[in-house]
């Protein structure tokens, strides 16, 4: 049996308490208890691991002694069920997976069994989750999930604690050899939110409080859409005369949406179907809207982003030529309401500084100059400050423009 490991309580109800284990010691040990007691030993847990222990006084003996084991990990990448409840898009769920924590393993040693203990462990688990995990990993999550095999039990705890049963998985599980087995096993899923608004807050665009921003991938704030809504509804009428490859039974998005979202991501730098979906992901629901997207969430009425493999399907399918045609086209009539790329440099304008210097606000593709100005190059009256001035003075024409400067530019403050 381990040995008592004297540590400051987490949370106590009555004789019991939950304490969490960091150091390496301390996970070996609740680690050896699954692996001799779970039916699934302790496996490999990923993710945002927590591992946690219930002990209980003993007046006896006057020392604590640990009853049960707690194992919280990553959630599941796809569950249909658990997505569909949730109401978010698949953009939206790879940026916020994160609050979602699974409880992978949990086992009441056997000669500590007893009727309601591990009710009473798990309630417990449960309320000190959010802080705990925001104190080891910064973030607090907003829902659990878990699972059990009907073979082996009715799940009658995740009843008891207050769990919502979400229906059964498909039966597969993922192998190292990177493919799926069919291990003809579904289990239960069983969901639990972690506060009042935890489903809400997982699938309503915008900002979510500070506590919870650390689990968020940073896609979901990305920057404000390169092009205006008017410009993307041009582009996606331009794009409606391209063929739509699909098979008319997998058409989920309009082939002119997709296509418009595809032509964004490259327009803004994206180089690989996974970029362009990344970049496309922080799309308000104007923006969806603008582009073409028709598709909604039967729950919260939200337009819904298309997955990777729909995107990563129809750039395999597409007709490059007949794309590059119509895009082409819309370049051109369009070209004025593009990001403009601009480059700022400083130049000597000779005698080895002597005669001063000219600093340039220019197109990178033309060369032609939007705003110049010059400085003598002493400490007041260098590049960087007078650099710094001059994008002021161009605001007006700074608009969805990209500028590169030399990296003199990337200091704070000026000289």
């Amino acid at each position: 049996m381990i040995a008592t490991a004297p540590q400051p309580v987490v949370l106590r109800s009555s004789d019991l308490s939950i304490r969490t284990a960091t150091e390496s010691l301390e996970i070996s040990q609740l680690r050896a208890v699954l692996d001799e007691q779970h039916y699934l030993k302790a496996g490999r847990p990923a993710g945002h691991v927590l591992w946690q222990g219930a002990w209980e006084h003993d007046p006896e003996s006057g020392i604590d002694r640990l009853v049960a084991v707690f194992c919280w990990a990553g959630a599941a990448k796809r569950l249909k069920d658990r997505d569909e409840w949730i109401g978010w898009d698949a953009v939206t769920c790879a940026n916020r997976l994160k609050l979602i924590v699974q409880l992978r393993r949990f086992v009441v040693i056997d000669e500590h069994r007893r009727p309601n203990l591990a009710s009473q462990c798990l309630g417990l688990a449960l309320r000190e989750l959010p802080a705990e995990s925001q104190r080891v990993h910064g973030f607090r999550p907003l829902l659990a999930e878990s699972f059990h095999d009907p073979a082996v039990h009715q799940g009658t705890l995740y009843k008891v604690t207050n769990w919502t049963p979400l229906g059964l998985t498909k039966g597969f599980r993922r192998h190292r050899a990177d493919f799926y087995q069919d291990l003809e096993s579904p289990k239960q899923l069983w969901v639990r939110p972690l506060q009042k608004n935890a489903r809400s807050l997982l699938s309503l665009p915008g900002q979510l409080p500070d506590e919870h921003q650390k689990g968020i991938a940073e896609a979901t704030c990305g920057a404000r859409s390169a092009l205006p809504n008017p410009t993307l509804r041009s582009l996606r009428d331009a794009l409606r005369q391209v063929e739509d490859p699909r098979n008319p039974k997998s058409r989920r998005h309009p082939i002119s949406a997709m296509l418009t979202m595809i032509c964004y991501g490259l327009l803004c730098g994206a180089a690989d179907v996974k970029a362009i979906w990344k970049k496309c992901g922080p799309f308000n629901q104007q923006q969806r809207a603008a582009v073409g997207l028709t598709r909604r969430c039967k729950k919260s009425g939200m337009l819904l982003m298309p997955g990777y493999d729909a995107f990563n399907d129809l750039v395999n399918a597409v007709d490059p030529v007949s794309l590059a045609a119509a895009l082409n086209r819309w370049l051109i009539a369009n070209s004025d309401l593009l990001p403009k790329t601009l480059a700022l440099d400083g130049k000597d304008l000779g005698g080895k500084g002597t005669l001063g210097a000219i600093i340039t606000l220019c197109h990178h593709r033309t060369g032609a100059p939007l705003a110049m100005a010059t400085y003598s190059g002493a400490k007041d009256d260098c590049e960087l400050p007078v650099g710094q001035a001059l994008l002021e003075q161009a605001a007006e024409v700074l608009p969805h423009a990209v500028v590169t400067t030399d990296a003199l530019h990337s200091q704070k403050k000026r000289h």
